[in-house]
């Protein structure tokens, strides 16, 4: 049975939800300890450098197989149909192909900016952090940039969003390389959509020819 101090103590750990936060940094105090260990969610690091993953797997890593397995059988099915044509174009889809799956990788590997920092870290930014929460689940304060993702179940630095295709978050350790991934992903697209319909115009010029 738990007496008067202690229930009250839990209804207030209970009340502060993830959503609570304050317009100052707040107070450290006893109550809030850190977590005995660093915890990775449902993300699994796989290369650490100076302490700090640099390689993460996050938990939707089947789907992430299986877009690269498609990005890489398109690059190469578009590689092989270009192998006779004019040198320019087939270096073009060469290095168009291989970009798109080398941004994707980056993605989908590197650190999403996984927020499970020390609390002398925490300490540290109290002067400057304008905003700070405590998250529940990671038992750790966080900054107001920071939100705690349920797939991953980690909280990640400057969430966007989750990406089932990557396998993880999107964050402030991969958005740039989540950008330029799309961007490549377009040129991609639009270089070999105006090929084939080049080619397509070129078949039927022909055809014209031959009547």
């Amino acid at each position: 049975m738990l007496n008067q101090k202690e229930r009250h103590s839990k209804v207030e750990e209970d009340d502060f939800t993830l959503n609570t936060s304050s317009a100052e940094p707040l107070e450290l105090d006893d109550h809030y300890t850190k977590q005995k260990s660093i915890a990775w969610g449902r993300c699994h690091p796989m290369m650490f450098r100076k302490g700090s993953p640099t390689v993460v797997i996050g938990p939707h890593w089947p789907l992430f197989i299986c877009a690269f397995l498609s990005f890489f059988i398109m690059g190469v099915l578009f590689i092989f149909l270009r192998i006779n044509e004019d040198p320019f174009i087939f270096y073009t889809t060469l290095i168009i192909s291989i970009n798109q799956c080398i941004s994707y990788l980056i993605v989908a590997l590197i650190n999403p900016g996984i927020a499970n920092i020390e609390r002398v870290d925490i300490e540290k930014n109290q002067e400057t952090s304008q905003k700070t929460w405590y998250c529940k689940v990671c038992k750790l304060i966080q900054s107001k940039e920071t939100q705690h993702c349920q797939d991953c179940d980690i909280c990640i630095q400057e969430f966007d969003h989750h990406c089932p295709w990557t396998g993880k978050c999107i964050g402030k350790g991969n958005i740039k390389q989540f950008y330029y991934f799309i961007i490549s992903s377009i040129v991609f697209m639009i270089f070999n959509l105006v090929l084939i319909l080049l080619k397509i115009k070129e078949q039927d010029s022909r055809a014209h020819q031959q009547q």
